[in-house]
């Protein structure tokens, strides 16, 4: 396993190259493992993890083999890949990642990661395996499948360093869609009208969802407004499938995915990453914790919107423990502090995120959330269990 680890943070120095040619390259080189299972391919802006977690629950509940592939993990890069709710092991994970790397291609670390899971899920023998985008979808290393069933949870501005402007994001989610398949979306506007467009084109059946989950009808695990929204467009790809109600409801029951307005010993935990995330968030604490002082960590990366993630999270009266997220990528602590300094809103910096769960458990307050990364959420998790 350490080999591997070392391999993988050697692959950063690359970074992110959309583009196709290299992983069929890859794929073609390990005989295109896959084409040997039924697939489906989730996009979106936020909540794909979660919709990737409900409909794998799902499929596991109606007598499926089923394998997960997400991205990015909280504490272990054995959590991207999971058959049945189970990790891969280490042991098979360090396999896989080696026989990847002795493909002979110069690959980025997530291509390597896509690679090892897709072949892993052939070899184990998957009836079918859920997969989540990596960034965009069109030029995204997952795209080299054709799924039963296309899922676009919904496009906002993210990446514009990478995927552009508004329009150009909903194009390139819109590059998952195949010809006949079926697209699920609960975008709206221009992303909306882009996806139907593209949908028409190559004649795919397209489902809009519109109105979120209906607690009269179903019950779900998993906390957050904004999870009956995602449940709503798991259901929809549920029925797509030919799975039945009691099925659906079932696995909306028991699903679990860490890390989304997850309660941990009192601390609400969710990684919230961008401002589309962040209103979310802040709408779910309104509605569960309308009152009370909120005590915060927070950390962000440097090229995500924070300034409106800032200005979206926090109440006046709020107090923040700025803390970096262990990436290379991570905003500083002083442009954060100073940010949160400028909007009048309490704050101290800290550069160890041990440190800070420290002061957040120590800290006056009603209701104490850690938020704002997906790699800062990963890290603190292991010091509230």
């Amino acid at each position: 396993m350490e080999n591997a680890l070392k391999y993988l943070d050697s692959l950063k120095i690359f970074g992110i190259k959309p583009g196709l040619e290299r992983i069929e390259k890859i794929m073609s080189a390990l005989d295109n493992p896959q084409n040997n299972y039924p697939t489906i391919h989730v996009t979106g802006t936020n909540g794909k993890g979660s919709v990737c977690a409900m409909l794998a629950e799902i499929l596991k509940l109606s007598g499926k083999r089923v394998g997960l592939f997400t991205s990015p993990h909280l504490e272990s890069y054995c959590e991207r890949i999971k058959i049945n709710g189970e990790n891969i092991s280490e042991a098979d994970f360090a396999a896989q990642i080696e026989l990847v790397k002795n493909c002979g291609v110069e690959a980025t670390q997530f291509e390597v990661l896509t690679a090892a899971a897709f072949e892993y899920f052939s070899r184990r023998k998957v009836d079918i395996a859920v997969i989540e985008v990596g960034l965009g979808g069109l030029y995204d290393s997952t795209n080299v499948i054709t799924p039963e069933i296309s899922i676009i949870t919904n496009v906002a501005l993210e990446h514009e360093n990478i995927l552009g402007d508004l329009k150009s994001i909903a194009q390139n989610k819109a590059g998952i869609i195949k010809a006949g398949v079926p697209v699920v979306t609960g975008a709206e506007g221009l992303p909306l009208e882009i996806i139907k467009t593209v949908a028409q084109e190559k004649n795919s059946p397209l489902y809009e969802i519109h109105l979120p989950l209906t607690t009269n009808h179903f019950s779900l695990n998993l906390r957050g407004e904004y999870q009956k929204f995602n449940a709503a467009i798991a259901i929809q790809a549920a029925k797509i499938l030919n799975i039945n109600e009691k099925i659906i409801r079932a696995g909306l029951e028991s699903v679990e995915w860490a890390g989304r307005f997850e309660i941990i010993n009192g601390v609400v935990i969710d990684g919230a990453h961008n401002p589309h995330g962040a209103k979310a968030l802040r709408a779910s604490l309104d509605k569960n914790f309308p009152t009370g002082k909120r005590t915060w960590i927070f950390g962000a990366l440097a090229d995500k919107n924070f300034d409106e993630m800032i200005s979206i999270l926090f109440r006046a009266d709020d107090y923040v423990i700025v803390t970096p997220p262990l990436s290379e990528r991570a905003a500083t602590i002083k442009i954060l502090c100073e940010n949160l300094s400028a909007r009048g809103i309490k704050n101290i910096g800290v550069e160890n995120i041990a440190e800070a769960v420290r002061l957040l458990k120590n800290a006056d307050g009603d209701v104490k959330i850690v938020a704002g990364s997906l790699y800062l959420i990963g890290a603190a998790r292991k010091y509230l269990a």
